[in-house]
């Protein structure tokens, strides 16, 4: 797919270089090598970078992964977006179309087997849109500018979501408004808002060059942070969004994982993550992605950022539609 641009997936590129775990750790390795006879490493030239107090996890880490791997950049942040909605939209299509089709779970049944097999598909979305949400998060110019975006968008597909995917026994009027679920939008703002909290209490260690030592330093640095995930699984409880704890801590774990020579693994993790946190085996087809993101070019593509916020709810009223039209 041609590229259209160089900037990395995200919603716009970031002037300030967030602080992150891995930036703690790196001063913290530098202090231990302080008053010690240990010859420094040549490095090659570099442009000129943000300094060690602003360096990010993510700059670190990409740097180290650009000088050891060489992986092909085949997958744009816009190629990943369309994978992610082409399964999603896949994944609707049989919950709103075909829920009703069979009379019993069981592979005996070919309508079972088809609709099981669509499902499986649709389980690739939400990992690589959780990736490119922590993408977002690292480039975007203003995080409360996207975290405005996915509140706004969490409301209006809301009613959308409840009438195609709730059961389409129920009568129109019970499924609006239908308490029982609510759309994946409420599960990447909780996400957001988490690892942007976590990102706000590593600073002062970071502008300090300070990484924890004792027991009581190490508690400090991470009980907080376990603290807001902790608030974010019960919030994404309290409300029954999509993924509940299990995307909130997915999220998380992409957070702390960016900028790895490997983004491939994050599929993996994605996959374990759901499967053992939100119960279902169903997840384990997700690692089997793995090449989607480990060829992830770090380019933006092209630039239709209001198309993917304006499809989750269109598509939704359209299945809803279709299924009207159908019965």
């Amino acid at each position: 797919m041609t590229e259209t641009t160089t900037e990395v997936a995200a919603d716009e590129e970031d002037d300030a270089v967030p602080a992150t775990f891995a930036t703690v750790k790196t001063f913290s390795d530098k202090k231990k090598n302080q008053g010690r006879n240990v010859p420094e490493k040549k490095e090659p030239a570099k442009t000129p970078a943000v300094s060690d107090a602003t360096e990010s996890v993510g700059a670190k880490k990409s740097a180290a992964s650009k000088a050891t791997v060489n992986r092909p950049a085949i997958f744009s942040g816009f190629s990943l977006k369309m994978i992610a909605v082409v399964t999603m939209l896949i994944d609707h299509t049989a919950v709103a179309m075909l829920s009703h089709s069979f009379s019993e779970k069981t592979f005996s049944d070919p309508m079972y087997v088809f609709y099981f097999a669509l499902r499986l598909i649709g389980r690739f979305a939400f990992p690589i849109f959780c990736f490119l949400l922590v993408e977002g998060f690292f480039h975007t110019r203003s995080r409360l500018k996207f975290a405005i975006r996915l509140a706004a968008f969490s409301i209006l597909s809301e009613i959308p979501f409840d009438l195609a995917l709730s059961d389409s026994e129920m009568p129109i009027k019970d499924r609006l408004l239908n308490w029982g679920q609510q759309n994946v939008f409420f599960t990447l703002l909780i996400g957001f808002l988490v690892i942007w909290a976590i990102e706000w209490w590593m600073q002062p260690w970071v502008k300090g060059k300070k990484a924890p030592k004792t027991f009581g330093e190490i508690s400090k640095f991470f009980l907080p942070m376990l603290g807001f995930i902790l608030v974010g699984a019960v919030a994404a409880f309290a409300i029954k969004s999509d993924y509940k704890l299990a995307g909130v801590v997915t999220i998380v774990f992409i957070y702390f994982a960016h900028g790895e020579a490997h983004p491939g693994m994050n599929m993996i993790r994605s996959g374990l993550i759901l499967a053992i946190a939100g119960s279902s085996y169903t997840e384990l087809i997700v690692p089997a992605g793995y090449p989607l993101t480990e060829f992830y070019s770090e380019k933006r593509g092209r630039n239709w950022k209001w198309f993917f916020y304006v499809f989750y709810p269109a598509h939704l009223l359209l299945l809803f539609g279709l299924q009207q039209i159908l019965k």
